[in-house]
Formats: structure tokens, C-alpha cells, sequence
């Protein structure tokens, strides 16, 4: 009995999986609890959620990290050193935000340590720490390109295999071409265009429909090539 398909289901459950963890956390973190906690004259009230949202944006790249891991298995059956490059984009990404996040704990160092109240003003302080903050955030903005460009990559390898709809992979190439868009453009230019933001909202649908069909309904391997099922098992 040919069991090629066995694992290839088991790597997509587990992308499935990560993709709807670092999603969901993200746009909870957004949405919901980032607000308010980058008023630094209210930092004693604030100041738990603004370690409890650094935490949720560590664990959420943790998951970018695994979503990297299991995407990388799943497509080098169909390309290995394709797959190969949109893992180093996509590894980039986790290991960039985690530099990301760091950054904006720097603020905790900043508000917190007694030796820097004595030297600085209250207000200096303060600015200080949106520095760091703004740094993260310009951070967010190469993110978004290296993570556009992975991703863009294993939607080309998904789309050639048949592993999922082409309708979906379609929907998933446009929603990253649109971040890797968005990301030039707050660099290049001092006014980006709004309509490349309002884009990329799609796109957490998309990594929600894209999660779900993954972890319900695995990749599609009866519509593979033989040679691709004979590159997987050369690969495993």
C-alpha cells in the first residue's frame, strides 16, 4: 500500500495549526490588547499589558518559526531547493521579529531602572522609549518583505503541486505580494499609498482559510505528478 501521503498530511496539520496560532494571536494582539500601551505617561497602569503583549508577539513567532519548519516539509517534495529558500525567508521572519520584540522590551529598561530616572527627565524618558518603539517598528516593515517573499514562494510550490485549491494559493501569492508592496513602500516613500494597507486586510483571512483547509483537510495528493511522489520518497 503506498503510504507517500502519510506524512505530507501529518506536515500539513501541523502548518494548518501553526498558521491559525501565529494568525489568531497576531490579530488579538493588534487589535485588542496593543491598545494604550505605548502611552508612557500611563506606564504604571499599563505596564502589565505591555509585557503580556510581547509575550503573545514571542509566542506568536515562535509559531512562525514551526509554520516555517512544517511548510518547508510539505513543498521540498515538490521543489527541495525551491522550498529550501522560502524557508530561509520565512526563518528570517521569526528570527526578525523576535529581534523586533526585544527592541520594544528595551522600554521596560528604560521606564524601569532607577539609574536612568536620576539622569533623565521624566519626559525624556519617555521619548526615549518611543524611539525604541518606532525602531521596532521600522523593523516590522523588512519583516513584512522577507515574510512577503517566503510566503509568496511556498504559495508558487503549493500551486504547482496541487497540494491545495488554485483559487486559494492564488488568493494567499496576492494577500503576500501585497505585504512585500506595503513594506517597500513605507520604506521608499514619505507618503505610502493607504490602498496597499487596506490590501494586505484580506490577508488574515486568507492565512485563516488557508490554517483551517490545512488542518481539516490536509494537501491533495492524488492530484500529484508521479515523479513528485517519487521526489518525496527520494527526500524522505
Amino acid at each position: 500500500m503506498d503510504n507517500t501521503g502519510s506524512p505530507l498530511r501529518l506536515y500539513a496539520k501541523h502548518l494548518g495549526a501553526a498558521y491559525l496560532t501565529y494568525i489568531i494571536l497576531g490579530m488579538l494582539n493588534s487589535l485588542l490588547f496593543k491598545k494604550g500601551i505605548y502611552d508612557f505617561g500611563a506606564f504604571n497602569e499599563t505596564e502589565v499589558k505591555f509585557r503580556f503583549t510581547q509575550t503573545i508577539d514571542i509566542i506568536m513567532f515562535i509559531a512562525v518559526i514551526w509554520a516555517s519548519w512544517a511548510q518547508y516539509l510539505v513543498t521540498k517534495t515538490i521543489n527541495k531547493n525551491i522550498a529550501f529558500l522560502a524557508l530561509l525567508f520565512r526563518f528570517g521572519e521569526g528570527l526578525l521579529g523576535f529581534v523586533a520584540t526585544i527592541t520594544t522590551l528595551t522600554v521596560i529598561a528604560i521606564l524601569r531602572t532607577q539609574e536612568y530616572s536620576n539622569v533623565f527627565q521624566e519626559d525624556q524618558l519617555h521619548a526615549l522609549a518611543s524611539i525604541f518603539v518606532n525602531m521596532s517598528g521600522s523593523m516590522w516593515d523588512v519583516l513584512l518583505i522577507i515574510m512577503g517573499i517566503g510566503a509568496t514562494i511556498f504559495m508558487y510550490l503549493f500551486y504547482v503541486s496541487n497540494y491545495a485549491p488554485k483559487w486559494l494559493t492564488l488568493w494567499g501569492a496576492f494577500t503576500y505580494m501585497s505585504m512585500v508592496a506595503y513594506g517597500f513602500s513605507n520604506i521608499l516613500l514619505l507618503e505610502p499609498p493607504q490602498i496597499l494597507k487596506h490590501l494586505m486586510l484580506p490577508g488574515a483571512f486568507f492565512e485563516i482559510t488557508f490554517g483551517l483547509w490545512l488542518l481539516i483537510r490536509g494537501v491533495s495528493t492524488k492530484s500529484c505528478s508521479r515523479d513528485t511522489l517519487d521526489l518525496h520518497k527520494s527526500n524522505a
